[in-house]
């Protein structure tokens, strides 16, 4: 819990109270950094604010991760301060992340004082420039009046639909410089429901069984309860994208079908039976390998979309009716029109035919993909948060797993984004338990974030899918050479990783598990803060 007595800024109060003034005002509670001299202006003024706290990363893409899982939870916006170019360029892959999750996150870092910029002075540099590719808005203060009004706008734009990063450099010596007091928040107007006119008469004639609801990230987000009210409703099947980065439905819902495949030529064969497809959000259909020209829709499909990204409609497939409204009261209506109408009825009691179909292998004794998801399934408790950055094991794991919607949390792009995002998760949810999963070439991107995990005890169970190899790439390997039987740059072997000894270098409790009642085992074991388990896979697995 913060302490919630903060001490009055002063009537001219330092650029530095300004900027913390107003992330009090707008409920932020953990700032996630790793400082230099160009941040020390801010961190010094925390010693003010005790209702602060500041969460310290042991490098930049770790912060950012933290702060992106953090955000993905507690669905608030969360704050970084990284250090001038040189960190704000350590961070810009996982910037990438946030921006395709569209995780609204406000990046600050400090840049050196303006006065002596003329002179190139070490680590500066045109910090907005280098940050804008990867943020809905990028700025840097240039007065100290600024900077209260930058850090309001750079809250609203980070919340204002398509959510996601904004970036904004504060130079040191505005920091430190006295003014006017933080200006107030920015109103916003409440949220507006899409017109539903046009889609009622598209969903009343349909029959039971020949509408499809693919519901995206958006949906898992701002509004899953009206989803699932939806697909009762409609007694429709739920589908969602091949890369999301959220469940955006119950899984063991009986009207839940799993995940689109991620290729063009899978996503048309799976929504074949279908006469209507309506999209709920953004980014439904997303592809990953291989290139396929083709419509992505079945032909004569109707396919509607309702998203509060203007930007977004008609994107991923092309529309007979394109819906621009916020989720939450559009599906609101969407769902009390439905119910005077001649809608459908729900079929609720049909049971679900997709969840479990990849975890297969039931009753195998043997250490692998599929019996490891299960047994993790069986150990996952409602209030875990499992966050996932194993490519090999994710299929196997999203089939076997009851989850609730957005208890999973799925990487947006590049890896290193996991071991971190389960910190920032954990600390959302009050230092709730996390299961963080991982392939053994994802946990070393970003392992520094163990040792914060270890620095707060905070309970998170880190579960590493070892078989010494990057599997996925040899899958796509032999996609494009099926007689392949080398790998340039694709085994971690010679020497071995050592997990075990590298958690134990992070103050991180560390355990192997090469069967799997020893698995079974290790997670029956009470645990209070952060352990690692190191789960030897066959090759190829």
């Amino acid at each position: 819990m913060h302490d919630t007595t903060a001490c009055p800024s002063p009537a001219r109060p330092s650029g530095a109270d300004v900027v913390l003034d107003i992330l009090r005002d707008e409920g932020v509670g953990y700032i996630f950094g790793n400082p230099g001299t160009t941040e020390l202006p801010l961190l010094q003024a925390l010693e003010n604010h005790p209702d602060l706290s500041y969460v310290l990363a042991l490098q930049e893409a770790s912060a950012v991760g933290m702060a992106d899982g953090y955000a993905r939870i507690s669905g608030r916006p969360a704050v970084v301060n990284l250090h001038a170019a040189a960190g704000l360029g350590h961070a810009i892959g996982a910037l990438t992340n946030a921006a395709a999750a569209r995780v609204p996150l406000v990046i600050t870092a400090g840049q050196q004082d303006l006065r002596h910029l003329f002179h190139n002075p070490v680590l500066a540099g045109d910090l907005a420039g280098l940050a804008r590719p990867t943020v809905k808005w990028s700025h840097q203060a240039s007065t100290r009046d600024d900077v209260g009004e930058a850090v309001r706008r750079a809250f609203h734009i980070a919340t204002t639909p398509p959510t996601g990063p904004v970036f904004l450099a504060l130079p040191m010596n505005l920091l430190d410089e006295q003014g006017a007091p933080p200006p107030p928040r920015i109103p916003t107007s409440p949220p507006s429901a899409a017109p539903i006119e046009q889609l009622m008469p598209l969903l009343r004639r349909e029959r039971a069984g020949s509408t499809a609801l693919v519901y995206g990230d958006e949906l898992a987000y701002a509004a899953p309860a009206e989803g699932v009210a939806l697909a009762e409703t409609l007694g429709a099947d739920v589908w969602g994208p091949g890369w999301p980065a959220a469940n955006p439905f119950p899984t063991a819902h009986t009207r839940w079908r799993g995940f689109l495949p991620t290729h063009v030529a899978g996503i048309r064969d799976t929504l074949a039976s279908y006469r209507t497809v309506l999209i709920v959000g953004t980014h439904v259909f997303d592809r990953y390998y291989p290139y396929e020209a083709g419509p992505i829709l079945p032909e004569g499909v109707t396919s509607i979309q309702i998203t509060a990204d203007a930007n977004a409609l008609g994107l991923s497939a092309p529309l007979d009716l394109a819906l621009h409204g916020d989720l939450k009261p559009t599906l609101t209506a969407l769902i009390s029109a439905l119910g005077n109408s001649e809608a459908p009825a729900s079929t609720v009691a049909e049971a679900a035919t997709t969840h479990g179909e990849a975890a297969g292998g039931e009753g195998s004794s043997a250490l692998n993909c599929t019996t490891l998801a299960d047994v993790l399934d069986d150990w996952l408790a409602p209030d875990i948060v499992v966050v996932d950055e194993a490519p090999q094991a994710a299929r196997h794991l999203r089939a076997a797993m009851h989850l609730a919607p957005k208890q999973y949390q799925w990487v947006a792009g590049g890896l290193g984004w996991a071991m971190p995002a389960a910190v920032g998760a954990s600390l959302a949810r009050n230092r709730g338990r996390v299961l963080c999963t991982l392939g053994d070439g994802a946990a070393m991107y970003s392992p520094q974030a163990l040792w914060t995990a270890a620095q707060l005890r905070l309970p998170v169970t880190y579960v590493v899918a070892n078989n010494q190899e990057y599997n996925v790439l040899k899958a796509n390997w032999r996609h494009r050479n099926p007689e392949a039987t080398g790998f340039i740059g694709l085994d971690l072997r010679e020497p071995a990783l050592d997990f075990s000894a590298l958690a134990t270098a992070m103050g991180v409790a560390s355990h192997r598990a090469e069967t799997l009642d020893g698995l079974r085992d290790i997670l029956r074991e009470p645990s209070t803060g952060p352990r690692l388990i190191d789960v030897a896979l066959p090759p190829d697995n």
